[in-house]
């Protein structure tokens, strides 16, 4: 029992730590008011499928009564999915069995930063994601107007972690194994194997962006990058 709580507030506390250090958090807007600027909605979330330890979102407008479900595979009885949304500065805790789908329904329209997190044994491990979206209503709202993108990436300016990305990854030597993104925008090994991961979902940042933040050299990343640095860094971007 003890280790579990451990385990519960490591979580907690690593994933305070993520988003605090979000260097500009989304404006929120006020209370019953309509969100037209943001770069998720939750029509995102519809049928979108994510591999990865844990997933955060930066920019996600949601109407009042909007509801982002979610299913966690692999998961073990007693583990947990735990979901921060954060307003600007402030945080709601939520979650749920992780052999369950969770549920988090926004009170109020307004934009946050959501992340989900496994809580459990060998909660680093990258787990399959899917998201579904619904609306007080039963229907699937349509997306808000998305703020500027000046390198067409698929995210806005606020919350690109990456500016200037060009596509597709200029990758001397394609290898399998290897990742990289192409002018689809979708991440692909050198055999053409799908990561199940997209730019957007890697903030905005290609592989060969993503092999220089991590310091990787020119002769490590020609190919693209691992499965385990590209999902990692989708986790935390």
């Amino acid at each position: 029992m003890m280790r579990a709580r451990n385990k519960l507030m490591g979580a907690i506390g690593a994933a305070l730590g993520l988003l605090v250090a979000v260097s500009a958090a989304p404006a929120s807007a006020a209370p019953g008011s309509t969100v037209v600027s943001s770069t998720y909605s939750c029509a995102s979330f519809e049928g979108l499928v994510v591999t990865a330890p844990s997933v955060t979102y930066n920019g996600v407008g949601l109407q009042s009564g909007e509801t982002i479900t979610v299913t966690v595979s692999p998961a073990a009885s007693g583990d947990r999915v735990q979901i921060l949304a954060a307003i600007g500065l402030s945080m709601i805790f939520a979650g749920g069995s992780a052999t369950e789908p969770v549920s988090y329904t926004s009170k109020t329209s307004t934009v946050y930063t959501l992340q989900w997190s496994y809580v459990g044994a060998d909660s680093s491990l990258p787990r399959t994601w899917t998201f579904d979206c619904s609306s007080a209503s039963g229907s699937v709202a349509p997306p808000p107007v998305v703020t500027a993108d000046d390198d067409r990436d698929g995210v806005a300016n606020s919350a690109d972690s990456c500016s200037g990305t060009t596509l597709p990854d200029k990758v001397s030597r394609q290898a399998a194994g290897s990742y990289y993104a192409n002018s689809s925008k979708n991440f692909v090994d050198g055999t053409g194997r799908a990561a199940n991961i997209t730019v957007a979902d890697a903030g905005g940042c290609s592989a060969t962006q993503i092999a220089k933040a991590l310091g990787l050299s020119k002769n490590q990343s020609r190919s693209g990058i691992s499965l385990t640095q590209l999902t990692n860094w989708a986790g935390s971007h």
